[in-house]
């Protein structure tokens, strides 16, 4: 079983992380939101905040929603074990517009 800290699901991230189309936006001089989308297409949107203007510094913004985008894929690609995949119950949806 591959666990989160596993080297291998580590690399594998920052490998789909860094092939991502990335979107950053800086908001009221303190607020950077960054968009990332994978090649798969699935999207994560981060952000962070600092609290004083004045200190505010782009390139340290843009680590901190970097680890946070990593994190939240490392959760996302971490295996589960499912414990009894027979009582699975499957279902159909259709969707109406």
């Amino acid at each position: 079983m591959i666990d989160i800290n596993d080297p291998w699901l580590k690399e594998f991230v920052i490998n789909e992380y860094n092939q991502a189309q990335k979107t950053v936006h800086v908001d009221y001089n303190n607020v950077i939101i960054m968009s990332v989308k994978l090649k798969n297409g699935y999207v994560v949107v981060e952000h962070c905040i600092c609290m004083d203007p004045e200190k505010f510094d782009v390139a340290k913004g843009i680590d901190v929603c970097k680890e946070k985008v990593i994190n939240h894929l490392l959760n996302v690609y971490k295996p589960v074990n499912i414990k009894n995949p027979e009582k699975i119950k499957k279902f159909e949806m259709k969707a109406l517009l």
